[in-house]
């Protein structure tokens, strides 16, 4: 009788011992002693990966419309390097221009064409250049004959390709197919159609 009596008593005093833990926990979590820190923590896959340029837009002299870019990337088969000297040599016989670090390519009136920029940070080229990479780009917007000047730029970047075995890829790095070419044909196209409304409309 007395072995249940102490047991009984264990019991309650184990259960009073509970009741007062909770009370004191309950106590302190509600005046905001115990609190969870959080913190933000960064993506390990961005800082540890080099930041991808973006080349989306490009730093062409845009007037009242948006950038309508069409993008060539021509990237090294076994991404080794190309021989700077001679993609220089190859640019400038072709009648490229350098400015600012990148080479441009004009029309007979003196406007802008499209250009190449190294697509390796920090985009630019000089004597000192290593890059597998580089990018053919014009703004189908400001290009006096969008479809004949996109035209243009294909042909130049697949003698590129021939040159330097490099692979032409569109604006995410994919190589180009003949369905990808036919829609940037039919984009410059339709600008081209626009812009000829609108100067019909202001005329």
């Amino acid at each position: 009788m007395s072995t249940n009596s102490e047991l009984y008593l264990i019991g309650l005093a184990t259960l009073f011992f509970l009741v007062i833990v909770f009370l004191y926990v309950r106590k302190i979590s509600s005046s905001g002693k115990l609190k969870v820190k959080i913190e933000t923590v960064s993506n390990l896959e961005e800082s540890s990966q080099p930041k991808k340029e973006n080349q989306q837009t490009f730093d062409f002299e845009v007037k009242e419309n948006k950038q309508e870019l069409a993008i060539l990337n021509l990237i090294s088969v076994d991404k080794s390097f190309y021989e700077i000297e001679q993609v220089f040599g190859f640019l400038m016989n072709y009648g490229g221009k350098i400015n600012d670090g990148y080479f441009s390519f004009f029309d007979e009136d003196g406007s802008e064409k499209f250009r190449v920029i190294n697509a390796i940070s920090p985009g630019i080229f000089d004597e000192d250049t290593k890059t597998f990479a580089i990018v053919f780009v014009a703004d189908l917007n400001t290009v006096t004959d969008a479809p004949s000047i996109l035209k243009e730029m294909i042909e130049f970047s697949l003698q590129f390709t021939d040159k330097f075995y490099a692979t032409l890829c569109d604006e995410e790095r994919t190589p180009i197919t003949k369905q990808m070419i036919s829609h940037m044909e039919s984009r410059a196209q339709d600008i081209a159609r626009l812009k000829q409304l609108e100067e019909r409309s202001v005329s």
